[in-house]
């Protein structure tokens, strides 16, 4: 009990750091040093843990996907990759009360902080067809933004999910893909309960010049997807060649050019990249992550409430989307496993996070998006409930039909 007593303490201060506010880097170095306190780790070995860890092959290829996955995400914005896209998708969609949720599911194909609020002026127009009330309008652009983020690989999470468990990006997202399904299915079958089939306001007929734009409009998203997947190509190696490709094909002036290159770079996401990644490694050399599993079996019901609980507080507390992995899936190593991790497992604890991340009253994109649409949070919740309930509940029939049963 000593031990969860330190660990809980750990993650005690992580929280109530995050809810004032604090850099979440500073946070998770401050609490590395914590645990190197509470778990006896002498100073000298303290700091050939944070050099290793900080110095680390996977840390500085981490350090480096991220980058560029910044770097892209700004250079399509600037381009106007998305309004050509959305333009194309109004000739296509066939049904109207699809323009509700289609943009916004291809803007979350690129990993942007409040990306929500992109589709939100698609969501206020197309509502205003069926009179549409605020929280309706918030859960449609702020569902159907997020249904990627269980596998997508340009996603954080996911690829900090893959350094932390060292298992390669592309079979987290194998494992995970079929929640996309879910929420996507979830997310429609609201849509289509709440609105009735009206007749198109525009009859253009698509045609295949539209559907190339849809896909051309974000091609490096697409060339860096079927690098990592169709040729199994190393994600930093992916990305690297895209964003090169990108800077050939630019017809902008080298103003322009060095413009999205530094707007790209966020020192602040490298600096808790670093420290993420010292924070994992302390664990491991302190001996924290072994009290861990002696305390809390591998197995049984303890583990399967820690592998829910830990995900699941720090994701509905913080709002944060890298918050729940960085925090509490080097926690959960123990359990989990590294190298050859238990994937049932890991996907239960992920979705547990997610889910936790999406009913968070400080998650960025709810709050911006419910602020926009002058909505109430209790009415939102109301809508928010059973869809996150279906994904939830498939997660856990899925751990309980090949762990527990």
């Amino acid at each position: 009990m000593i031990v969860l007593a330190k660990i809980g303490l750990v993650v005690a201060l992580l929280l109530v750091l995050i809810r004032l506010k604090w850099d979440l880097g500073l946070v998770l170095f401050l609490n590395t040093c914590l645990a190197a306190v509470l778990f006896g780790m002498k100073p000298a070995a303290f700091g050939r843990a944070v050099l290793a860890g900080a110095t680390a092959w996977e840390t500085l290829e981490l350090a480096g996907i991220i980058v560029l996955v910044l770097y892209l995400g700004e250079f399509l914005q600037t381009s106007g990759a998305f309004r050509t896209m959305v333009n194309a998708l109004k000739n296509i969609v066939r049904d109207d009360r699809l323009i509700l949720a289609i943009p916004s599911v291809f803007i979350g194909l690129l990993p942007m902080m409040a990306g929500a609020m992109m589709g939100a002026p698609i969501v206020e127009e197309a509502g205003r067809r069926w009179n549409l009330e605020p929280a309706w309008k918030t859960f449609f652009n702020y569902w159907f933004r997020h249904i990627w983020e269980y596998w997508w690989p340009l996603y954080l999470n996911i690829i900090l999910a893959a350094a932390i468990f060292r298992v390669p990006v592309w079979k987290i997202s194998l494992y995970q893909a079929p929640f996309t399904l879910v929420a996507f299915g979830a997310g429609l079958v609201a849509l289509y309960r709440k609105l009735p089939r009206l007749p198109r306001e525009k009859e253009n007929r698509g045609s295949w010049k539209d559907a190339w734009l849809v896909v051309f409009s974000i091609w490096p998203i697409v060339l860096t997807i079927v690098l990592i997947f169709a040729a199994r190509m190393n994600m930093l190696l992916a990305l690297t060649v895209a964003s090169v490709l990108t800077q050939v094909t630019a017809r902008m002036d080298l103003a322009k050019r060095w413009g999205i290159v530094v707007r790209g770079f966020s020192p602040k996401i490298v600096w808790l990249i670093v420290a993420l990644m010292v924070f994992k490694k302390v664990l491991e050399v302190s001996g924290a992550l072994d009290a861990v599993v002696r305390v809390v079996p591998p197995h049984g019901l303890s583990a399967y409430i820690l592998l829910f609980a830990a995900p699941f507080v720090v994701g509905l507390l913080t709002g944060v989307n890298q918050a729940f992995v960085a925090i509490s899936f080097p926690l959960l190593l123990s359990v989990i496993g590294t190298g050859k991790p238990d994937m049932v497992l890991m996907t239960f604890a992920y979705v547990s996070g997610f889910v936790g991340i999406l009913l968070s009253p400080a998650h960025l994109c709810l709050a911006l998006t419910a602020d926009y649409f002058k909505a109430e949070m209790r009415d939102v919740y109301r809508i928010l409930a059973w869809p996150v309930a279906a994904v939830f509940g498939a997660a856990l029939l899925e751990v309980l039909v090949f762990r527990v049963f």
